[in-house]
């Protein structure tokens, strides 16, 4: 009975604390590309790695605190959402750490280190999508949250996918230029940004959204 409450207890913490987990980790992410766009103008190599990975896991967190909301309507995919979300936190934060190492000039930078290196930043990439994905989904189908939220959670997923894209047609087939692939890099960055600043505030105006509908029966996905 007593681990139900603290995890009960906990489950309330992270759903408090999720507006803003998802405020603080857009104004990470913009200053991350406002450094994108430093560099892009100047071509001056700036510490932009030490402000996107930490935006990353503040918004992993935010999303875990989505799930308790969500957990009675639809438990299978808000299983799969925020285990996806976890993976992804303990990612990005190795990521974080090892870029603030990168800074301090101790270790190269984690994609030069070899298959250990990309793999983390793969499978943090890839279990964010899902979890992004999931959530989103999630909301969309029960109506807990606002439907602008429903969609805005679907946003940091296609941004991100459309820049694994980009990247992989610039480093297969050489498609688009090296200007144009940094320029894009700080279109997308803004908008990645502006979207978790979105979900923290809409997060923050809803008032008591698990209170609006009646639960749904969950369904295999």
């Amino acid at each position: 009975m007593a681990d139900m409450t603290t995890g009960t207890t906990r489950g309330k913490s992270l759903e408090q604390w999720s507006p803003t987990a998802f405020l603080v980790a857009g104004a990470s992410l913009v200053v991350f590309a406002a450094l994108l766009g430093y560099e892009a103008l100047t071509d001056i190599s700036a510490p932009e790695d030490i402000f996107g990975p930490p935006g990353f896991f503040l918004a992993m967190v935010g999303l875990l605190g989505i799930y308790p909301a969500l957990a009675d309507r639809v438990p299978r995919l808000a299983r799969v959402s925020a285990a996806g979300a976890a993976v992804a936190a303990v990612g990005w934060l190795l990521i974080t750490v090892f870029a603030l190492i990168e800074a301090a000039g101790i270790l190269p930078a984690l994609e030069e280190i070899g298959a250990f290196g990309g793999a983390i930043i793969l499978l943090s990439g890839v279990a964010m999508i899902l979890a992004y994905v999931g959530t989103g989904v999630a909301s969309l189908r029960t109506g807990i949250h606002s439907r602008y939220l429903g969609l805005l959670l679907l946003a940091p997923p296609a941004v991100f996918c459309v820049m694994l894209v980009q990247a992989a047609l610039f480093a297969q087939f050489g498609l688009f230029s090296e200007a144009r692939m940094a320029w894009s890099a700080v279109v997308l960055s803004g908008g990645q940004a502006l979207a978790h600043v979105g979900i923290g505030y809409l997060l923050r105006n809803e008032s008591d959204p698990a209170g609006r509908v009646e639960p749904l029966p969950d369904t295999p996905v």
